[in-house]
């Protein structure tokens, strides 16, 4: 059985939930303060951290039990988080530096560039831009991104 974990505001929660349960078959789980102690020993395939995240020693132990982690590069993040993981981290959003950088928003349209080759769960991504029709919504706008990262990374 394969987890993936969700790290996101609560206004957005539902709809990413419903958006990612129609394009993979995985079991998703919105890690929040209130669960967090439940849920520090399952084994995620994947976390993806779409809001702030401070340090806590909870969510450390939750990414040290994480084979990938997706990361918006746009939102504030301590990094001492990451410190010595070894969970296979993927970068997304404006920055030109994220593995994944937004290229191009129109109103109907998005486009994504692969800054670099990705291999995880033993599928090789190559760099590449790829096109993808979006009702362009600013409330959902990382919700679409981060729904067709996981096609093309489990797809």
């Amino acid at each position: 059985m394969s987890f993936i974990g969700i790290i996101t505001n609560k206004s957005n929660k539902i709809d990413l939930e419903n958006k990612l349960k129609e394009k993979i078959n995985f079991n998703i789980i919105t890690i929040k303060a209130e669960n967090i102690s439940n849920i520090r020993n399952i084994k995620f395939d994947t976390i993806i951290i779409n809001y702030d995240l401070e340090y806590s020693d909870e969510i450390r132990e939750v990414l040290e039990n994480t084979k990938n982690i997706l990361l918006n590069s746009d939102v504030k993040i301590d990094l001492k988080l990451f410190e010595n993981l070894t969970a296979y981290v993927v970068t997304y959003g404006f920055n030109k530096k994220a593995t994944i950088t937004i290229v191009s928003v129109e109103q109907e349209e998005i486009i994504l560039g692969i800054q670099r080759d990705i291999s995880i769960n033993n599928k090789k991504i190559e760099s590449k831009e790829i096109k993808f029709s979006s009702n362009y919504d600013k409330k959902y706008f990382y919700e679409d991104i981060v729904c067709k990262i996981i096609e093309i990374l489990y797809g």
